[in-house]
């Protein structure tokens, strides 16, 4: 009996019994998809501690009686974590798999969501235990956010882009709900132990499907699918950890991905971030900066959804890349324009808007592109460097804007609460500006082979033409037996 699947997601059949071949095959879609849904609420949850504190600011400085300073470190901590933590989580991912490193930071993630919960209720609240919380559940984030690709290498590749956006856009889907749901929750500092545990039982919730996924689930075996025995990525070709590193940063199209990955992730977080400073100045309110925000994060995960839905039906993810990012680039020359005009509130909710869409569509096709033209070399190594590189970039340009920024020249308009506002008007101007010399670079330079789907497709090819073999045998066995049968009654 010989099983196949191939690239397309057929199923290919030697002499196997129809019943057990069906109890397979939902097997094998069970372990997929409950990979991806676990992989996503550990996204999610992880995302609602990194914003919790955020997104109730003034409430977290009463209760912990710290400065605005001291809550944005509970924030900047992920990012400073995922530079330091990187690379080993990258090498625990690539080692041990992608099941046993989703619940290394899950134990992680709900830790830390415990000890946030224990600084909340003790008589003294305390924000050095709430800091240290924060900091255990940053470890856990780069387990999380290495994985989409590692995931979505189980799949067909007709369905890999579609498994590797679920995985990718479950963090900012954290980050949205949590930014909507915490101001719900918190109406005074004495709900910071309500919000708290909250978000403790989503993250110890999310350890229980991680459990689960690592003791009941198997990776899927189907030869022709990355992860299967005839393609176990750069264990099989003897990769070291450094090694593989090497060739990512040695390989021309995976320095441009790079370059764009970072460049894009470090201006989301850094417009993310600042977004409620740059507008003040010009007369909008924190209503409106919130909702800006909140429409960002809404069309980018639209717009990777789509671009999800496309690439998987096209292929032609090199193509899809690149119109993503040059758009997502134009657009956020749009909103660098149109910040400085006062009372154009629309114009800049479309603009951030397209942004967000075009933005968030790139980043999963670029993180499938740096498995593809990398290969050998494992899933989570690759899409690990990118992150990094994005996590970088992020610090990078939110230090460059503070110190881009200058006095407003006038407080005629002004709906910041606290003067003397800012003007981030140049700053804005000079992250459009890198991000479309990149744009330019990336569409003239960037191309690749598709090297783990042609890898594939030569193991299909061989296992087919096993299986034609084994068919023939079967079939000459079958007929010399019908034809011996008069000589025996004879």
């Amino acid at each position: 009996s010989v099983s196949m699947e191939s690239n397309s997601g057929t199923v290919y059949l030697v002499h196997s019994s129809n019943d057990s071949n069906n109890t397979a095959t939902i097997k094998t879609l069970f372990n997929r998809w409950f990979l991806v849904l676990t992989l996503g609420l550990l996204n999610v949850s992880n995302a609602a501690l990194w914003i919790t504190y955020s997104a109730i600011a003034d409430y977290t400085q009463l209760f912990y009686n710290v400065t605005a300073n001291g809550v944005n470190w509970l924030a900047l901590v992920y990012p400073l974590a995922s530079l330091v933590f990187g690379l080993p989580t990258a090498y625990c991912l690539d080692r041990l798999g992608v099941r046993t490193g989703l619940l290394i930071g899950a134990i992680f993630s709900a830790s830390g969501g415990a000890m946030r919960y224990a600084s909340a209720i003790l008589a003294q609240p305390s924000f050095s235990l709430a800091l240290a919380g924060q900091i255990t559940a940053a470890i856990a984030q780069p387990f999380f956010m290495f994985s989409p690709t590692a995931v979505a290498s189980e799949f067909p590749v007709s369905q890999r882009a579609t498994a590797n956006t679920l995985g990718s856009m479950s963090n900012p889907l954290g980050i949205l709900l949590t930014n909507i749901l915490s101001p719900l929750l918190v109406k005074s500092k004495t709900d910071l132990p309500l919000v708290s545990l909250v978000y403790f039982m989503a993250a110890a919730a999310a350890l229980l499907f991680s459990v689960v996924t690592s003791i009941f689930t198997r990776q899927a075996p189907a030869p022709g699918v990355a992860g299967s025995e005839l393609h176990q990525s750069a264990a099989a070709q003897h990769l070291t950890f450094w090694s593989s590193i090497r060739a990512c940063l040695t390989n021309r199209a995976f320095g441009l991905l790079l370059l764009a990955v970072g460049a894009g992730m470090g201006l989301f977080t850094a417009l993310s971030a600042l977004l409620e400073q740059i507008l003040c100045p010009y007369g909008y309110s924190d209503q409106f900066a919130g909702i800006c925000g909140a429409v960002l994060i809404g069309a980018g995960l639209v717009g990777a959804g789509v671009a999800g839905a496309v690439a998987d039906y096209t292929k032609r993810f090199i193509t899809l890349s690149k119109v993503s990012f040059s758009l997502a680039a134009a657009t956020s020359a749009a909103f660098a324009a149109l910040i400085g005009r006062p009372n154009s509130h629309a114009a800049v909710v479309s603009s951030i808007a397209a942004f967000g869409a075009f933005g968030f569509a790139f980043y999963p096709i670029a993180l499938e592109l740096g498995v593809e033209a990398t290969h050998p070399v494992g899933e989570a190594v690759s899409t690990g460097l990118l992150v990094l590189a994005g996590q970088l970039a992020s610090v990078v340009l939110m230090v460059a804007g503070q110190v881009l920024a200058t006095p407003t020249a006038t407080t005629e308009l002004t709906a910041c609460a606290v003067p003397p506002p800012m003007d981030y008007s140049l700053a804005c101007l000079v992250f459009a500006g890198m991000a479309a010399v990149l744009a330019i670079l990336y569409t003239l330079m960037f191309n690749t082979d598709y090297k783990r789907q042609e890898a594939e497709k030569r193991q299909l090819d061989a296992a087919k033409a096993a299986a034609d073999s084994i068919s023939e045998a079967a079939a000459s066995i079958g007929h010399a037996q019908v034809g011996s049968r008069p000589d025996e009654q004879a």
